[in-house]
């Protein structure tokens, strides 16, 4: 008996699928047995040999945490696996492996069910055998996988308080298309649910067929005419929507209130006959109380205009504004996408050290203040970025975004210990990327004690003043999701309220996504208008001059390439591919999703970054976890690749654009720590200036992550989770220094830190190292550097590599004959023989001690100039990079 039991025991725990599995089920991550699926992780497929596995995607909405023993695989027999039902997963739902401390696992390459980065689980599985849509007033257009009924009486439909409507005929299109006409009218505004009792099948009839014939090109928002003020906003399925118009921001009681009018395409009117700048307004919008509706008449509130010019903050009123005149354009041009050295910046970061007034840290005013400099003497902020020489500046989010309300947070935090050592004991410190007004500016970065409205002439102050100085600016912006659903809170601002199965992608009336929500741009005209014409309002109200898209791999193809059209090709733009929806039909439809080889934009090129300085999400192995220059010697073919923008799905060097870090996850000079990775404490800064060096000699555009320059750690923050809660019940997340988006001392510039030279208490160079990238930068920015800036692909041998095989620790390269690098990022010394150098005068400009262009650089062990022709040998020092411009010879008129 006791025997019988085990066995049952031991049945019950085993996994029920015969081993090993099969090659192919190894590739593509997954098996099936039955009603069973098992997640497979083969370390081969991968080449790591992982501590833990875990496994994410649209089922678990994309959930990060890495200790949920509900998604950890197991290891056995020589794999990681994983049960689990189907019922628990669905078809067709993209996922994917991350490993160790969450180092996220690129599918293999020959995984049939890749798909935009990600692998595809049972991909040509039914999705859904039971589905309906609302065609018209009489006609529901049904799918029927399987046994599909053709009598009416089969059928029962319904509304959302069980009335039933009676069902006039049925009749067969295709195979499983059906036409389900009713006897009486149904409205479109409605939720219906069609049955077919005896197979137990019940859906909701979705409105997709309407909604994507809905569109309208009037303008939206406030909107001054002369002496009017045309008030517009969509609504498709709202019954009423109110105005109220009030004289202050703190008004409670409107002056005047009026009933909007609805057009046939959804769009609410009303004409006031005079000019009402400065006046505050909010709305009501009332409908039936549905699923998934959120109408007055189930959430009592007043909401704010989308569309917007001005918001009191995201919690405050919205303001009628009168458009903003632009800044000048660069007097240049914008740079070419080659060309481009992008700098990202978050304003409050950048201004709130400098030596400004009170009521000017952290505002658009201080960023652009000249004439600034620290306690040594040295230029800050402002002439600072001028002297750098980058040519656009990155502005992380300016769009409104969510911030916790002031009181509500000071009463929850103000005598934390843990807030108060992150410094956001008194505010909500933000990144920025929960956007709630894309049309509105920061209200956080206007001049304290400004009125609303002011932040738009200071922005549009902010962007002139860099345009003076022939630097673009660009924008990120955050159309993904929206300020309404984060952190596990739901707020109605706007989308959730005006139409929430409008505006987001939803499953049963609720919405999906990693991140709180999806705004559904696919089969939505008005939202994909929505996402045009915020981009065009900053280009043509502030004379902006591109865009960094978060997370554009949630934004459908066709939609980014009607972006594209509509601002023009001379605008800078690029954005995220990695992360893609949690929606099923979006993953699966080629038209929407994409990924690297099919991006409509420029992406930022994670391979390359990986291989120049090492993943990002988990640091413990110095010898791994920094890419080729800290160690991983193995990592020498794709630096190359990266240094020659040549990844498989890179066609020319503008696919991709390249990077060491950026504001999510680890700094560089945390990366590069030499102690327990805090940059702080220490940085590797010869390693580090080898990575330096593969980024500004790899073609195309690149982006840097603004205070690298200068080793910006984010060691302040500590590496650890913590969950904190407001006083009104709001969850807070920290996440520490790999991703500190809401830890406000961890991220400022420490402007102290320009010129400063190792100390007893700080054995950091900050000088040299700024002095080294104002180097790289203004190597690239000159007439050498043109070699790098190419549009088009570059022709066979323009790298000409030199790889000792018996050393992966030296790398050398030859580019078109006029520059020659050599690398040594071992710990010994290393030497390269017989260089094919071409003939001429090669001049040195550049070692691990500084960049000099015009003068070039006497190393200590003399190796200023090598005459080309002769094949010579160079002796590296143990973690040292060497740059030759060639000075004369054949070639020479080609630079």
């Amino acid at each position: 008996m006791k025997y019988t039991i085990w066995l049952m025991f031991l049945l019950s725990v085993l996994p029920n699928k015969p081993q090993p599995f099969s090659p192919e089920e190894r590739v593509q991550g997954y098996a099936v047995n039955g009603e069973q699926v098992f997640f497979v992780f083969d370390p081969d497929q991968y080449g790591v040999s992982p501590e833990r596995v875990v496994v994410t995607g649209a089922f678990r909405a994309w959930d990060q945490e890495m200790e949920d023993p509900n998604w950890n695989l197991t290891f056995s027999d020589g794999v990681w696996q994983l049960k689990k039902d189907k019922t628990e997963l669905g078809p067709g739902v993209p996922f994917k492996f991350r490993i160790n401390e969450g180092e996220w696992m690129d599918p293999p390459t020959k995984a049939v069910n890749r798909a935009g980065g990600n692998l595809v689980l049972l991909p040509d599985a039914p999705r859904e055998s039971f589905t309906a849509e609302l065609r018209n007033e009489k006609v529901i257009w049904a799918n029927i996988i399987g046994d599909r009924p053709l009598n009416k009486s089969a059928y029962r439909l319904k509304d959302a308080q069980g009335n039933a409507i009676p069902i006039a005929n049925v009749l067969p299109n295709t195979s499983s298309q059906t036409l389900i006409a009713t006897s009486e009218p149904l409205d479109m505004a409605r939720v219906y649910f069609l049955e077919i009792p005896a197979q137990g099948l019940k859906t909701a009839c979705s409105f997709e067929s309407w909604f994507q014939t809905l569109y309208s090109d009037k303008p939206l928002g406030a909107n001054l005419v002369g002496d009017r003020t045309i008030v517009r906003i969509f609504a498709p399925r709202a019954k009423k929507v109110q105005v109220y118009l009030y004289r202050g921001r703190g008004d409670s009681t409107p002056f005047r209130t009026a009933d909007l009018i609805k057009d046939e395409q959804g769009v609410w009117e009303f004409i006031f006959g005079e000019n009402l700048h400065g006046i505050y307004y909010d709305f009501t919008v009332h409908g039936v109380p549905d699923p998934g509706n959120h109408f007055y008449e189930t959430q009592p509130i007043h909401i704010t205009d989308p569309y917007a010019r001005v918001s009191d903050n995201t919690w405050g009123k919205a303001r009628i504004w009168e458009k903003t005149t632009p800044a000048q354009p660069l007097a240049n041009g914008i740079p070419a996408m080659e060309d481009v050295i992008a700098y990202e910046v978050h304003v409050q970061d950048f201004t709130d050290q400098l030596p400004v007034a009170p009521e000017l840290k952290g505002t658009f005013t201080a960023m652009v203040t000249p004439g600034l400099t620290n306690r040594k003497g040295e230029k800050i902020g402002f002439d600072y970025l001028l002297e750098l020489g980058i040519n656009t500046v990155h502005l992380m989010p300016v769009q409104e975004y969510l911030h916790y309300p002031d009181e509500d947070w000071r009463a929850s935090f103000e005598d934390d210990p843990y807030m108060i050592s992150q410094g956001v004991n008194e505010e909500n410190y933000q990144w920025g990327y929960r956007t709630s007004h894309a049309f509105a500016v920061e209200s956080k970065y206007r001049t304290q004690g400004m009125e609303p409205g002011s932040e738009r002439e200071e922005f549009r102050d902010l962007v002139q003043a860099f345009h003076d100085q022939n630097i673009a600016v660009i924008i990120d912006i955050v159309p993904n999701h929206t300020a309404e659903n984060m952190d596990g809170n739901e707020w109605f601002f706007n989308f959730n309220v005006l139409d929430k199965l409008y505006y987001y992608r939803t499953k049963d009336f609720k919405h999906i996504g990693a991140y709180g929500n999806e705004v559904k741009t696919e089969n939505r005209p008005m939202v994909q208008r929505w996402l045009i014409d915020q981009c065009k309002h900053f280009i043509e109200e502030f004379g902006i001059d591109g865009f960094r898209i978060d997370l554009a791999g949630q934004i459908d193809q066709q939609t980014l390439k009607a972006l594209r059209e509509a601002i023009g090709e001379d605008k800078i733009v690029y954005g995220e591919a990695w992360i893609g929806s949690n929606d099923p039909n979006y993953e699966a439809n080629p038209d929407w999703d994409w990924y690297k080889e099919d991006s409509p934009i420029t992406f930022f090129q994670d391979d390359a970054r990986n291989a120049f300085k090492g993943p990002v999400f988990e640091l413990k192995d110095k010898q791994k976890d920094r890419g080729w220059p800290g160690g991983n010697f193995g990592e020498r073919d794709k630096v190359m690749l990266g240094l020659l923008n040549g990844f498989p799905e890179e066609k020319t060097p503008l696919n991709g654009i390249n990077y060491l870090d950026i504001h999510d996850n680890f700094a560089l000079a945390d990366q590069f720590g030499t102690n327990d990775f805090d940059g702080r404490l220490g940085v590797d800064e010869n390693l580090y200036k080898i990575a330096t060096t593969l980024l500004f000699t790899s073609l195309g555009p690149i982006v840097l992550h603004g205070g690298s320059e200068i080793m910006r750690s984010k060691g302040a923050a500590p590496l650890e989770e913590v969950l904190k809660e407001t006083v009104t019940g709001y969850k807070i997340y920290m996440h520490g220094k790999r991703d500190t988006y809401n830890h406000r001392l961890a991220n400022q510039f420490v402007w102290e830190q320009v010129g400063q030279r190792p100390s007893r208490s700080s054995p950091n160079n900050y000088r040299d190292m700024h002095a080294f990238w104002k180097g790289m930068i203004a190597f690239r920015n000159s007439e050498y550097g043109r070699l790098f800036r190419l549009a088009d692909a570059a022709p066979e041998g323009y790298y000409q590599w030199i790889t000792p095989p018996r050393d992966p620790a030296l790398l050398g390269y030859i580019v078109n004959g006029q520059i020659c690098v050599l690398l040594n990022a071992g710990n010994v010394v290393a030497a390269f023989q017989d260089i094919p150098l071409p003939e001429g005068n090669w001049k040195l400009i550049a070692n691990v001690e500084e960049v000099n262009m015009e003068e070039g650089v006497r190393d200590e062990r003399e190796v200023m100039t090598l005459i080309g022709g002769n094949e010579p040998d160079v002796i590296m020092p143990a973690e040292s990079l060497y740059i030759w411009v060639r000075e004369s010879g054949e070639e020479e008129g080609q630079r």
